[in-house]
C-alpha cells in the first residue's frame, strides 16, 4: 500500500484519488474550502441548485470516462439539446451557430467579408505569434475582428494581439472556414447540438465522484490548507494545520503559480519570478433570483461584444428537467475581471443593478427581480500573454521536474480545459501508478504531452 496525498478536491483530484484507491493505495485528499468539486460544484439558491457559471458535460468525453460517469449518475445524467443565443451585430443568432439561422439574421457584409476571406486566404502572410494571427490565418479577418478579438479582450482583459497563439490553438476548435461550414451543417440537426447534464445540477458529477472515492477508501479532509511541501531526502512531507504528514507521492491540482512559494527545496529565483509574472483572470458571478417560473426558453445568452460587462447570461433551470421550484428561477451573469478592478469589490446590490441594466439594454424581457447573490472566483482564466510566454514555459518545466510531486488539472497546468479534459488528467495520473506503488514517469510525461493537444469544446 502506497501513501498518496492529493492537494485539491476538484474533478481531477477526485478522479485521481478514486482510481488510485481502487488499486489499493492509501489516498488522502486535502481541500482548502468547505466542499469538494471546486468550480465544478453546485450550490443551492432560492430552492434550486445552481452552478459556478454555465457548464455542460460535452459528448466529446472519452467513452471509458463517460461510461464511468453514467454508472455513477444513472438516469440522473440527462441528454439535452442546446438552445442558446449569441449577440452579433446587435442581433440574436442561435448558438451553437446554425446555417439557416445565420443567413436570416446576420448582415450581408458579414457573409461577403467571410467569403472574401476564404478567397484571399492562400495569399495571407503566415504568422502565428498572437491569438489574432492564429484565428485570422485559420478563419479569416472578418471572423477574427468581428467576433473572436472582441470576445478575447472581454474574457482575458488584454487585446488579442497581445495573447499568445497557443491560447487560440487551445480555445478555438475550428481550423478553417470549411470546418466552420461542417460544424454549421452538424449543428443544424438536433443530434449535433446535444450535451449531458445531471438532473440535480452540474455539481452532481463531482458529488458522485466524491461518494465513489470515499467508498473506495479515500480520506477527504476539508478546510485543510497545505502550508508547505518538503521534497528533500527522497520522501515527500507536507506541513498542515494539524502537523506534518509524510507520503510517497504528492499530487497537486492547486494553481501552479502558488507552488514555488510552498515547495522546499526553494526553487531558483527565475522560477519564483515566473510564477509571479503569470496572470490569471478572475470572475464575478451575479445571480438574480426571479419570482417567475422561467425568464426565457434559452439556456444561455452569449455576449461577445463590449456593450455589456457580462460575457454570458444563463438560466440553470433550462439545462435540465429537475426538482426545481415552479414559480421561481435564477439567472447567472458571468463577469470576467481583475481583482484590482472596481467591479471585484462592488456591492451585491450595485452588481445586480448593473446586470439588470444590461438586460434592459439587450432588449430582453424585464425580470421580476427579487434578490441578488454574488460569488467571486479569484482564479478562472489563465492568460497566455506573449510577454510572459517564456516564464510560462519555465514554470511548467519546473513543475514537471519535481521528484515525488506531480501537478495536473485545470489549475495545476494553468489551462482553459473542459471538465472531461481534467477528468482525463486525474485518470492518467492514477494509471501511471501501478498496484505496487511504482510511478511510471515516462508514461506520465507522455500523458502530459497528450494534454497539450486538448482543445476546449464550446
Amino acid at each position: 500500500m502506497t501513501e498518496i496525498a492529493i492537494i485539491g478536491a476538484g474533478p481531477a483530484g477526485l478522479m485521481a484519488a478514486w482510481q488510485a484507491a481502487k488499486k489499493g493505495h492509501q489516498v488522502t485528499v486535502y481541500e482548502r474550502s468547505s466542499f469538494t468539486g471546486g468550480m465544478s460544484a453546485s450550490f443551492e439558491l432560492a430552492g434550486q441548485n445552481v452552478d459556478f457559471g454555465s457548464h455542460r458535460l460535452h459528448p466529446a468525453t472519452p467513452p471509458h470516462l463517460l461510461e464511468e460517469i453514467k454508472k455513477l449518475l444513472g438516469e440522473d445524467l440527462q441528454v439535452r439539446e442546446r438552445n442558446g443565443r449569441i449577440r452579433l451585430y446587435d442581433r440574436w443568432v442561435s448558438f451553437p451557430l446554425r446555417s439557416t439561422n445565420m443567413v436570416r439574421h446576420l448582415p450581408l457584409k458579414f457573409s461577403f467579408g467571410s467569403a472574401l476571406d476564404i478567397l484571399s486566404q492562400p495569399f495571407i502572410s503566415k504568422k502565428n505569434e498572437s491569438f489574432d494571427d492564429e484565428v485570422t490565418q485559420r478563419l479569416g479577418k472578418t471572423v477574427s475582428s468581428e467576433f473572436y478579438n472582441p470576445y478575447a479582450k472581454k474574457l482575458w482583459g488584454i487585446p488579442a494581439n497581445q495573447i499568445d497563439s497557443e491560447l487560440a490553438r487551445r480555445r478555438v476548435s475550428a481550423t478553417s472556414p470549411f470546418s466552420i461550414l461542417q460544424r454549421l451543417l452538424k449543428s443544424s440537426t438536433p443530434s449535433g447540438r446535444i450535451f449531458l447534464y445531471p438532473k440535480n445540477g452540474y455539481g452532481q458529477i463531482v458529488e458522485c465522484l466524491t461518494e465513489a472515492a470515499v467508498s473506495a477508501g479515500v480520506d477527504i479532509k476539508l478546510e485543510q490548507e497545505v502550508k508547505a511541501i518538503n521534497l528533500e531526502e527522497g520522501r515527500c512531507s507536507m506541513e498542515l494545520p494539524t502537523g506534518n504528514e509524510q507520503f510517497a507521492f504528492v499530487w497537486s491540482t492547486i494553481p501552479l503559480t502558488l507552488l514555488p512559494e510552498i515547495v522546499t527545496p526553494t526553487p531558483p529565483q527565475q522560477i519564483r519570478h515566473a510564477a509571479k509574472s503569470l496572470r490569471i483572470r478572475s470572475m464575478v458571478l451575479v445571480y438574480l433570483i426571479l419570482d417567475q417560473s422561467q425568464f426565457t426558453e434559452y439556456d444561455a445568452h452569449y455576449l461577445p461584444g463590449p456593450e455589456t460587462r457580462m460575457t454570458r447570461l444563463s438560466e440553470p433551470k433550462n439545462y435540465r428537467d429537475g426538482p426545481d421550484p415552479e414559480n421561481r428561477t435564477v439567472l447567472c451573469a458571468e463577469i470576467p475581471c481583475w481583482q484590482q478592478d472596481e467591479i471585484w469589490s462592488m456591492s451585491d446590490q450595485d452588481l445586480g443593478a448593473m446586470i439588470l441594466d444590461d438586460i434592459e439594454r439587450l432588449g430582453l424581457p424585464k425580470p421580476r427581480h427579487n434578490q441578488t447573490e454574488v460569488r467571486r472566483l479569484p482564479s478562472v482564466y489563465p492568460i497566455f500573454e506573449k510577454s510572459t510566454n517564456q516564464q510560462r514555459s519555465d514554470l511548467l518545466d519546473w513543475g514537471n521536474s519535481l521528484e515525488g510531486l506531480s501537478t495536473f488539472g485545470r489549475q495545476g497546468l494553468a489551462v482553459p480545459d473542459n471538465l472531461h479534459h481534467t477528468l482525463v488528467m486525474g485518470w492518467e495520473a492514477a494509471a501511471s501508478l501501478d498496484n505496487e506503488g511504482n510511478f511510471d514517469k515516462k508514461n506520465w510525461e507522455e500523458s502530459l504531452r497528450k494534454f497539450e493537444s486538448h482543445v476546449v469544446e464550446d
